[in-house]
C-alpha cells in the first residue's frame, strides 16, 4: 500500500505553514487555495559559452494539487495578501508549474506590475 502524501505530509504542512491565496485562473472565477510562499528561490540557468554559470531568483508558491478545480498553468494568476502575518499584497502570474509527483506542485511566479 502506497503512502497518502496528501494526508500525511502536504495537508499537515499547509496547516502549519500555508496561507490563504487567491487563485485566479485565466478566463475563470477566482477562488481560495492554500499556499506556502517563498520570496526568493534560486535557480541555475544554462551556462554561458565561457562556462560560467548564471543564477536567477524568482518567488515560488508551494501548493496542493487537490485544491485546484483544474490544474494551474502558465498565465494563471495568484494574489498573495498575507504570509505569516506579514502583508505582501502582490499579484503574480504563474511562469511555470513543477509537479512534485506526490500531490503537490511548485509554482514559479513573476510579479505583475500594475
Amino acid at each position: 500500500m502506497g503512502i497518502n502524501w496528501d494526508r500525511h505530509l502536504l495537508r499537515p504542512l499547509h496547516g502549519v505553514f500555508g496561507d490563504p491565496v487567491d487563485f485566479r485562473p485565466a478566463g475563470g472565477e477566482a477562488y481560495t487555495i492554500s499556499g506556502i510562499f517563498d520570496r526568493a528561490y534560486t535557480q541555475e540557468v544554462e551556462p554561458l559559452d565561457d562556462g560560467s554559470n548564471i543564477n536567477t531568483t524568482a518567488p515560488v508558491l508551494g501548493v496542493m494539487d487537490g485544491d485546484f478545480l483544474c490544474p494551474p498553468k502558465k498565465g494563471d494568476r495568484v494574489f498573495i495578501g498575507v504570509v505569516g502575518g506579514v502583508a505582501v499584497n502582490t499579484l503574480f502570474t504563474i511562469a511555470d508549474v513543477h509537479p512534485d509527483s506526490h500531490g503537490g506542485s511548485k509554482l514559479i511566479l513573476n510579479r505583475v506590475k500594475v
